[in-house]
């Protein structure tokens, strides 16, 4: 059975992703164009390195990015994820609009401390320097980031964060966090050899495998309560019975693969229930169609040996008996064949619907039950398509045997071609089929009148057996309008 498809994030979800990447990208090229611009206000730069490392070309511009530029850009970023996600919910919106806001604050914040840091050794080339690393990696990154981050808090179906979404901002931050405290530990002990060189084999001894330690516990504990849908998935699926498979799992919130998994696991439910009462319905009715004929059959029998001399002629009693071993032996033949046991082999050979057409009409021309009633084949060219021979001469001789028993004077079959398909239809001329009851026919033991009945040999069998067989050759089964009075049954099947 083929997976699935997700559904595709919505819109609402989608547009603020990409808004706020680019519009956290655009604050850092908003203030690298704004130290561009007070550099070159600033004047040429002297040709004397002594004037090159006084003079404080653009320090206040950086001073003010770092400080109230950060909350700016942050809100700016808000600002733009909140009005990109319309459509959707409102605490989804702001969830992601926060997320946006925190990540470009903490990212303007750290590269504002870089900018000032070189802005005290390099005074003279930091607005060059703060240009290049922008374009390079700083814009992008910071639009990169900001982007992921969003879409991780927005999640699928913005109800809430995926399972994958909460595995990656979990081992994200803790990794994230180590790293943070071990730059700042050795930024801070730079200017001291000794101090540096044992936290460095502190660290290389110890440190690492703390911090891969407490990486793993971290994400370990998250995934335990993030796969808790999964167990109580597993729990319902637990008690689950043949008796209760009116029983559901849980769907949790989160649009992930649990989720998916939930709507696929209830959708097998729902086949197997639906399974389980065709089962129970057949089994029902099979008891039911047996259960008549082998009574009256019992009580013929019976009758007959308990009061021998009330019988006149033995013959026609075991005639009669005869009879009705025929038909529970056809009843059971077709239960065989709808429950997919006695069936034929899965067989494909070119079949001439045309020939098998002409062959059955010849043949039920000699039987009793059509003797009355002049059938015609119209079947003038060969039609070969790719088949089953037993099945297909099941499916035309069920046909025939309904037309024949509704008939009045004539049945006609007829076979042709209309493009790539090939037709087989059989007309009777009797009552015909009112277009409510034409859905109807199809359903296993149905019948629609006094008219349908055992006296006439049909158990309600004929035509489903006729329709699977013809959906089991890729063609379909149909009771269609004619102008003749009657009912016109027409079948369909692809050449190839």
């Amino acid at each position: 059975m083929p997976r699935p498809a997700r559904a595709p994030r919505p819109v609402w979800a989608t547009r603020p992703v990409w808004a706020s990447g680019l519009a956290a990208a655009f604050v850092v090229g908003t203030a690298v164009a704004w130290l561009q611009y007070a550099d070159r206000a600033a004047g040429l730069r002297s040709a004397w390195p002594a004037v090159h490392l006084n003079h404080d070309r653009v320090g206040p511009q950086i001073e003010q990015i770092t400080t109230w530029g950060t909350w700016a850009g942050a809100l700016y970023v808000a600002g733009v994820c909140l009005l990109a996600g319309r459509g959707g919910p409102w605490w989804v919106r702001i969830r992601g609009a926060a997320v946006a806001a925190a990540v470009t604050a903490c990212l303007y914040a750290t590269y504002g401390g870089w900018l000032l840091r070189e802005n005290e050794f390099h005074k003279v080339d930091v607005a060059e320097k703060a240009l290049r690393w922008s374009v390079a990696c700083i814009g992008p990154s910071a639009g990169l980031i900001t982007a992921a981050a969003v879409a991780v808090a927005l999640g699928r179906g913005g109800a809430r964060i995926s399972f994958r979404g909460r595995v990656a901002l979990t081992a994200a931050g803790a990794a994230g966090a180590l790293f943070l405290a071990a730059v700042h530990t050795f930024q801070t002990l730079e200017e001291e050899r000794e101090s540096l060189d044992k936290v460095y084999w502190i660290a290389l001894t110890t440190g690492v495998p703390l911090a891969a330690l407490l990486t793993g516990l971290l994400v370990h504990a998250m995934v335990a309560r993030a796969l808790r849908p999964v167990e109580a998935i597993r729990r319902e699926l637990a008690d689950i019975t043949g008796q209760s498979l009116d029983r559901r799992v849980p769907v949790p919130a989160t649009e992930d693969v649990i989720a998916d998994l939930a709507r696929t696991t209830n959708a097998t439910l729902d086949r197997v229930e639906a399974a389980a009462t065709r089962q129970r319905e057949f089994t029902a009715d099979a008891a039911h169609e047996l259960r008549s004929p082998l009574a009256a059959l019992r009580a013929q029998l019976e009758s007959s040996l308990r009061h021998p001399e009330s019988v006149v002629d033995w013959h026609e009693v075991v005639r009669e008996a005869t009879e009705d071993v025929v038909r529970l032996q056809r009843l059971a033949d077709d239960l065989l064949l709808l429950a997919g046991q006695g069936a034929a082999p899965r067989v494909r050979e070119p079949v001439d619907l045309s020939a098998l057409a002409e062959d059955l009409v010849r043949e039920h021309q000699h039987l009793p039950e059509s003797a009355a009633l002049r059938l015609r084949c119209d079947a003038p060219a060969p039609a070969v398509l790719p088949g089953n021979p037993i099945h297909l001469d099941r499916l035309l001789r069920n046909l025939l045997a309904n037309a024949c028993r509704h008939a009045r004077t004539e049945v006609t079959v007829t076979v042709t071609r209309t493009g790539p398909d090939l037709i087989l239809a059989v007309h009777d001329d009797g009552p015909g089929i009112p277009p409510a009851d034409r859905a109807r026919v199809f359903d296993r033991f149905t019948r629609l009148d006094a008219s349908r009945t055992r006296a006439h040999g049909g158990a309600g069998l004929g035509l489903p057996i006729a329709r699977d067989l013809a959906a089991a050759h890729e063609g379909t089964l149909t009771i269609e309008d004619t102008e003749k009075p009657g009912a016109l049954l027409v079948a369909r099947f692809p050449a190839a």
